[in-house]
């Protein structure tokens, strides 16, 4: 269990790195295809991994992420992980900081058999419903 747990936290800190760097070469080769991301904000918001990418070259800035009590574990053929993290962001020249929740899930790809998000879900500890819409309007399939 120990090893899922640090390869896995190897994974989360690339993936956050290459979204604080704006690395979207890095981010594509983590986050499959068909990957989602949810935001547990009220009311809640989905972006697929086109519409996060795209975002995150223009005004979803990630400046600073530090994880807290994170857990990875096995479920079939994937894996699940899930901790606090504290995020520093910039969302159309908002910031919006603080603790969240983080769950993702990882399966390997089926041609290359690396691991990829799959989906992730993340969720600010103290609600804030203000955001739903600047999330929203990032969708490129509105």
């Amino acid at each position: 269990m120990a090893d899922v747990e640090q390869n896995f936290e190897v994974l989360e800190n690339r993936l956050m790195r290459a979204w604080v760097h704006r690395d979207t070469s890095d981010l594509k080769s983590l986050i499959s295809g068909d990957g989602i991301l949810m935001f547990g904000i009220k009311p809640p918001v989905l972006l697929d991994r086109a519409s996060f990418v795209s975002a995150v070259q223009h005004d979803f800035l990630c400046k600073g992420f530090r994880f807290h009590e994170v857990t990875a574990r096995k479920y079939g053929k994937c894996v699940w992980f899930s901790g606090h993290v504290e995020l520093e962001l910039k969302l159309a020249n908002k910031e919006w900081a603080g603790n969240f929740l983080v769950t993702d899930l990882w399966r390997k790809g089926a041609i290359r058999r690396r691991w990829m998000l799959a989906e992730r879900s993340l969720s600010p500890v103290e609600p804030n419903s203000g955001l739903s819409d600047a999330i929203r309007a990032m969708q490129l399939w509105r």
